[in-house]
């Protein structure tokens, strides 16, 4: 019969075998993690994730930057309210008339702020259009502190590493999120037919190089999005003071901003630099929500980094707006019509160099 001291040290003798086994299974599932991560996949179909959802634009963007040989001289990245308050056909179409010669303008805005999703379609577009010569960024009031949530999706996962840790709320769940996508993207190369997706440019999912977001359109969900009605003050005033009320505010000084806008911050320089270095002049556009010109949370940073073009006047005016943020096609073409103006009055200037003709590569 054994002793309770027997139990007992039969016992603790299981620990170091329970340890060793947990060990053991904590490195496969890493080993398993760190492979998956390193299957290759093709690019294409990684921008073809986004069906159903906001983000389907993205799909548009990858055609237009890699199968599309139409020159981009002037690109706009930004969130919704500049991909629905610039139309890039039209300031395309007046910067060439008032110059004379042919300007070509895409509009690459997408739904939602993210300054680390600015920085990846940055990137793409220098690798694909290096002709580009001026890229106009959006600016909201108050800049998002957790970056776009389809960064993790279109990112390279040595940018997803890359990434601020400190401060960062969305890091690790990014950096988990890496070996899944990386197996899904993989056997969606090897069997596209199975997943609806497709390797190859088809033409008739292009949308074209005239693109432009400002239009009224279905959307994926199967509803009108309406861009050309005009809506009363009372409609929009009541959806634009809520979104006021909701927005956070900037909690720290300005001594303290690199550390609350930590992410911003960070793909800010990251994006700015990139497009320096590759001859490429940069700027920023604010668009206001209706009624509530607000001012723009750390406005010296981005001067610091490129020309500052406010487009607060337009928000007075309830006509111009298909609701309490976005622009309908009154004010769309109003702001597209002085944004062009402004450009082709700085190239006269000597103050931008846009021109195709005035490149030197």
């Amino acid at each position: 019969m054994a002793q309770p001291t027997d139990t007992v040290s039969a016992t603790l003798a299981t620990f170091p075998a329970r340890r060793g086994l947990l060990a053991l299974f904590v490195i496969v599932f890493l080993a398993c993690c760190v492979g998956a991560t390193l299957l290759p996949h093709d690019r294409h179909i990684r921008y073809q994730q986004f069906g159903g959802t906001a983000m389907l634009p993205l799909g548009w963007v990858y055609d237009r930057l890699h199968y599309d040989r139409t020159p981009i001289d002037i690109a706009i990245i930004g969130a919704s309210r500049t991909e629905v308050g610039v139309s890039g056909p039209q300031v395309e179409a007046i910067l060439t008339a008032k110059l004379g010669r042919t300007v070509h303008v895409a509009n690459l805005s997408l739904p939602q702020d993210g300054r680390n999703l600015h920085y990846e379609m940055t990137k793409e577009l220098l690798a694909t259009h290096p002709e580009v010569r001026l890229i106009l960024y959006s600016l909201i009031e108050h800049a998002s502190r957790t970056g776009h949530p389809a960064f993790r999706d279109v990112a390279d996962t040595s940018d997803v590493l890359r990434a601020p840790i400190l401060l960062n709320p969305k890091y690790f769940d990014n950096l988990a999120y890496q070996p899944y996508r990386q197996l899904s993207l993989f056997l969606q190369t090897q069997m596209p037919g199975l997943f609806g997706v497709h390797r190859d440019f088809d033409p008739k999912r292009y949308a074209g190089p005239d693109h432009d977001g400002t239009l009224s359109h279905w959307s994926v969900r199967g509803n009108w999005v309406d861009r050309d009605t005009i809506h009363s003050a009372a409609e929009l005033a009541k959806a634009a003071k809520g979104k006021v009320a909701r927005r956070s505010p900037v909690f720290l000084g300005t001594r303290f901003r690199e550390y609350e806008y930590v992410v911003e911050r960070h793909y800010t320089r990251a994006t700015i630099a990139l497009a320096h270095a590759h001859h490429v002049e940069t700027g920023f556009l604010y668009l206001p929500i209706y009624a509530h010109d607000q001012p723009i949370a750390d406005a010296d940073f981005y001067r610091a980094r490129g020309f500052v073009l406010n487009a607060g006047a337009i928000g007075n005016d309830a006509r111009n707006y298909s609701d309490y943020a976005h622009l309908n096609r009154v004010g769309s073409g109003k702001v597209s019509r002085w944004l062009a103006g402004w450009l082709a009055s700085g190239e006269r200037r000597g103050q931008l160099h846009f021109l195709p003709d005035d490149r030197a590569r």
